[in-house]
C-alpha cells in the first residue's frame, strides 16, 4: 500500500472514530427530554455481537437527566452468544472525584439469562460528582476453564452543559495531487 494511500486510510479512521466519539445534535435533544439511549435502532430488533469473535452486545440507555450530586440510573440490554450460561457484569469509574457508584450498588454481579428472554436487563446506579463529560465502564464476562472471555465498554454521561461537537484540530493542508489532508501543528 502506497504512503499516500496509508495517510489517506489513517485519516479516515481517525475522522470516523472522532466523530462516533462525539455524538451528534440528536443525543443533546434526548437528554434535554429525559433519555439518553446509545443507538436508534428499534427495540424489537434482536441485539447481535458487534464483531466477529465478541460474546457479548452491550446496549444502555440513560434514564432521566444527570444532575450533580443526584443518582442516575443506566438501563444496560445485555445479550451473550453463550445462551443461558452465568456472565459477570462489572461497573469501574476510572475517576471516582467525578462520577461514584452508588452506595447500594454492587460493582461486580452475576446473571443468568431467562430460558425465555435473551436479554439480560439490569440497572446500575452512579452519583455525578462534577459537570461535564463522565465515564463508567461496564464489563460482561464468562469465565472459562482456560480464561475468560469479555467486552468492555465505555458509557459517558452528559452532566450539565456540555459540547458535544465535533472538535477540529490541525491545519488542512494540500499537496501537489490534490490530496487534502489535516496535519496536526505542534501548538
Amino acid at each position: 500500500m502506497s504512503m499516500k494511500r496509508q495517510n489517506r486510510t489513517l485519516v479516515l479512521v481517525l475522522a470516523v472514530a472522532g466523530l462516533a466519539a462525539c455524538g451528534g445534535a440528536e443525543d443533546t435533544v434526548e437528554a434535554v427530554t429525559g433519555v439518553e439511549k446509545s443507538d436508534a435502532r428499534d427495540s424489537a430488533t434482536p441485539l447481535t455481537p458487534a464483531r466477529p469473535g465478541e460474546m457479548f452486545a452491550v446496549d444502555y440507555s440513560i434514564i432521566g437527566t444527570p444532575i450533580v450530586g443526584s443518582p442516575v440510573s443506566i438501563e444496560l440490554r445485555i445479550q451473550s452468544a453463550y445462551g443461558g450460561e452465568p456472565v459477570s457484569i462489572s461497573y469501574q469509574v476510572p475517576d471516582q472525584s467525578s462520577l461514584m457508584l452508588d452506595e447500594s450498588q454492587p460493582p461486580v454481579l452475576t446473571r443468568t439469562p431467562l430460558a425465555d428472554e435473551p436479554v439480560m436487563r439490569e440497572r446500575v446506579t452512579v452519583i455525578p460528582q462534577r459537570e461535564g463529560r463522565l465515564y463508567i465502564n461496564v464489563r460482561a464476562a464468562r469465565e472459562l476453564g482456560d480464561g475468560s472471555q469479555s467486552t468492555m465498554i465505555s458509557i459517558p454521561i452528559h452532566v450539565g452543559d456540555v459540547d458535544t461537537s465535533l472538535q477540529e484540530h490541525g491545519v488542512l493542508e494540500t499537496n501537489e495531487d490534490g490530496e487534502t489532508t489535516r496535519v496536526l501543528t505542534a501548538e
